[in-house]
């Protein structure tokens, strides 16, 4: 592992590397936190990704470069269009655009082969990246913006035509179950849903529960079937 920058359009962030043990171009997994940021759970999930599947794994710090919980979570809180998940004048998306772009000039990145992982704050972006060409897999935990509907305005939701993981809690206030329901309807078969009897922060039990192991393992498997 390796702390790397990414250079955006308004700050440089910090990112944490974990290469291939292959050392050769393969696919990338960009690997987003959710409000707590880096955890040693994010790490071990990266480290495992990366030496079981041979994929490059990503974890962009989003509270580096200037900015830090309450500056980066301001920009949600004071945008409806932000806490809506829209597509159009974003600012925390447009920036998740720009790390995709600065994660595909890497050396060894194979820039038409990407997964993402995006939960609760950070779990939209990965809706929205699903209508890009090089993300072959998009795996969502518990998306708690947009607040409306589903979680994705319905004209960015009717366009998704490739399979995006989910990961979702019987019990959750910030994704309430007929939300998923909602969105399982717009993407008309394209959202494979598992569900789990653990509160929010799914992958915060990766290792600790065997509900949570069974999320990992899941997230995994579909990776495999997804990146080439």
């Amino acid at each position: 592992m390796q702390k790397i920058q990414l250079s955006l359009q308004k700050r440089t962030i910090d990112a944490y590397f974990f290469e291939a043990s292959s050392n050769q171009i393969r696919p990338a997994i960009i690997f987003l936190p959710d409000l707590s940021g880096i955890q040693k759970t994010t790490i071990k999930s990266a480290e495992i990704l990366c030496s079981d599947g041979d994929y490059h794994v990503i974890i962009p710090d989003l509270y580096s470069g200037g900015s830090s919980l309450r500056k980066y979570c301001m920009q949600f809180l004071m945008s409806s269009i932000a806490r809506n998940n829209e597509a159009n004048n974003n600012a925390p998306l447009d920036e998740f655009f720009e790390i995709i772009e600065a994660v595909k000039s890497l050396d060894l990145i194979d820039e038409n082969n990407l997964g993402v992982v995006g939960q609760c704050l950070t779990g939209g972006f990965v809706l929205h990246a699903a209508l890009r060409p090089e993300v072959k897999a998009p795996v969502v935990f518990h998306h708690s913006l947009g607040m409306k509907g589903s979680g994705m305005p319905k004209s960015c939701s009717s366009l998704i035509d490739k399979k995006v993981q989910g990961h979702f809690a019987y019990v959750d206030a910030f994704c309430p179950v007929w939300k998923v329901r909602q969105l399982e309807t717009e993407l008309n078969g394209n959202l494979e849903t598992h569900w789990y009897n653990l509160p929010h922060g799914i992958p915060h039990l990766f290792f600790n529960t065997a509900q949570g192991q069974k999320a990992f393992e899941s997230m995994s498997a579909f990776f495999q079937e997804q990146l080439q």
